[in-house]
């Protein structure tokens, strides 16, 4: 039997997804799948190997490239599903199986930053209109989630460093933003925000770069506030086939590697934007859980199966 606390997860959990099916409905978004099983690793490194018969594969970790298709036809499609990562990271912020809210869409990262913070607001408020009984196991009152309010605060990579070292942080430019950088940057906000322009990196392969500074990217992560770390990224992706083999070579990325990948590719490119939100990082924010795995009924850890 399942006890009351995590009977309240869930039924939040369902309220959670029926308000982003809603937002996604009134603003004429189609839903679609993409495959879970996918023939190389793709756009991001820790996928986990399976054998396909007498083949290999990997389990995704995105909708990516298949978004690339879906958006060429449809324009603007999300998807709820599974996600898998193989790297055995055993913190309160991490599961191995977890869900996705994903979005793509014909447009620039203004645009897809926009749709991000209406969705995440849009499903705040709809929360708050749900009885206070549902939200008595956890700290969070309904009034907390109806004051989140978008647009939400932007500040760049440039900006975020800067302010570290102003407290003191021993970080350098370029440098990744760990767990407790994230956490002291949030504990600064009473509403989620964004960090954008992150530079080029290994998590940004994909991402196009600034036009006005190659080397930063069109990419942005949605940060909880008061301690919660990342819910999310976004970004402009590159389009050009021409671009991303340049990268590749840059990279010593064999382009046998992505050959699948690039298939997806347009000749005829236009801009394409999207951004991924992890279900119970959200949900772990929003109920205000100590660790990741209470946001889930049968959370799959490292070292638990």
């Amino acid at each position: 039997m399942l006890d009351e606390k995590t009977m309240a997860i869930l039924k939040i959990r369902a309220k959670l997804l029926d308000a982003a099916r809603c937002w996604f409905n009134q603003n004429d978004y189609v839903e679609v799948q993409g495959p879970t099983t996918i023939p190389a690793v793709g756009d991001r490194p820790g996928s986990f190997e399976v054998k396909y018969f007498d083949k290999k594969a990997y389990l995704a970790q995105g909708l990516q490239p298949y978004a690339a298709a879906f958006v060429a036809s449809l324009g603007k499609i999300y998807t709820i599903a599974p996600t898998f990562r193989a790297e055995k990271l055993s913190d309160r912020r991490h599961l191995t199986e977890y869900w996705r809210i994903e979005v793509a869409q014909q447009g620039e990262l203004n645009a897809i930053i926009r749709c991000e913070e209406e969705l995440v607001a849009h499903v705040c408020h709809s929360l708050s209109k749900e009885p206070a009984e549902m939200f008595r196991h956890f700290n969070r009152s309904t009034m907390d989630l109806a004051k989140v309010q978008s647009p939400f605060p932007k500040l760049t990579c440039d900006q975020v460093i800067d302010m570290l070292q102003k407290d003191g942080f021993n970080v350098s430019w370029g440098q990744k933003l760990d767990w407790e950088l994230e956490n002291h940057v949030s504990l600064k906000f009473d509403q989620p925000f964004f960090i954008t322009k992150f530079p080029v990196g290994v998590d940004t392969f994909f991402h196009k770069s600034d036009p006005e500074r190659p080397e930063l990217t069109l990419s942005a992560d949605l940060l909880a506030p008061e301690g919660y770390g990342e819910l999310g990224s976004c970004a402009q992706r590159i389009t050009e086939k021409k671009v991303i083999s340049k990268k590749m070579a840059e990279e010593n990325v064999d382009p046998a590697d992505q050959k699948w990948y690039m298939n997806f590719m347009e000749h005829r490119a236009f801009p394409q934007s999207g951004f991924a939100i992890g279900l119970e990082r959200l949900i772990q924010w929003i109920c205000k859980l100590a660790h990741i795995k209470e946001a889930t009924a049968f959370p799959r850890l490292p070292d638990e199966i």
